[in-house]
């Protein structure tokens, strides 16, 4: 067979099964990669002059890959800090009571996100209504108190209407294992297909999480390959599969 040229480019996107649900995809991501740890055991030749080994023995220890996400979802966040996310549907909040220390400048955050849209009220735990820019500015995520203005010790109530939202509880669980999916391409070949499946994984907390600064953030995750015993037949990898047009 004549030798061709079959460099290689992947894009396409990566999809995640949690548990045997859907296939959904992770959406942007700038990396997907995997490494291989050998357990190596050598027999040394000790039955003439100038060493050397009788016999070697290779086991992979670990698989691990590593996934590098630019989509910061609550469900790609809940993957790098081991999370669980819940869907907040719009409605009003009526009353919401937050203590205050009484002194200007504190910041006093909703228990939602809020809709700006929408009118937001703030008033003092006896009904006496606060005036914005007054009493208090708005923030993204809640109220700023101003030096001078009426809110003191006592606190306040908060009116206002939750903007639809994804909330991320992190650290609450185990540990899911997801099956993986590249819907890839072959950008260097015309965008000949390239399909990778791996069975099994469990994702690592990471190790590192950009939140704040002046570059794109980044959600880099690993994750080990595990052993799937559901898949069985001669010469089938019980790890992952790789096939690809040529």
């Amino acid at each position: 067979m004549a030798y061709r040229e079959f460099s290689y480019i992947g894009v396409g996107q990566v999809y995640l099964s949690a548990d045997g649900g859907p296939l959904l995809t992770v959406g942007n991501a700038s990396a997907l990669s995997f490494s291989f740890d050998e357990e190596k055991k050598t027999q040394k030749d000790y039955t003439s002059p100038g060493g050397g080994n009788a016999n070697s023995l290779s086991r992979i220890d670990n698989f691990t890959g590593s996934l590098n996400m630019i989509d910061y979802t609550a469900a790609n966040l809940a993957l790098a800090l081991r999370g669980a996310v819940t869907d907040i549907t719009a409605a009003a909040v009526t009353d919401e009571a937050h203590d205050s220390a009484g002194v200007g400048g504190e910041l006093i955050p909703f228990d939602f996100n809020y809709d700006p849209d929408i009118a937001v009220t703030v008033t003092l735990d006896n009904a006496t209504p606060c005036v914005e820019d007054t009493d208090y500015e708005l923030t993204p995520n809640g109220i700023l108190t101003i030096e001078g203005g009426n809110i003191d010790a006592n606190g306040v109530l908060v009116s206002y209407t939750k903007a639809v939202a994804e909330q991320l509880e992190a650290l609450v669980d185990a540990g899911t294992e997801f099956k993986l999916f590249f819907d890839g391409m072959n950008e260097s070949q015309n965008g000949i297909s390239s399909a990778i499946t791996l069975h099994r994984i469990k994702f690592s907390p990471a190790q590192g999480l950009q939140l704040l600064g002046d570059d794109y953030g980044e959600i880099p995750i690993e994750f080990e390959v595990l052993s799937d015993a559901t898949q069985v037949g001669a010469g089938t990898s019980k790890f992952f599969k790789l096939s690809q047009t040529i």
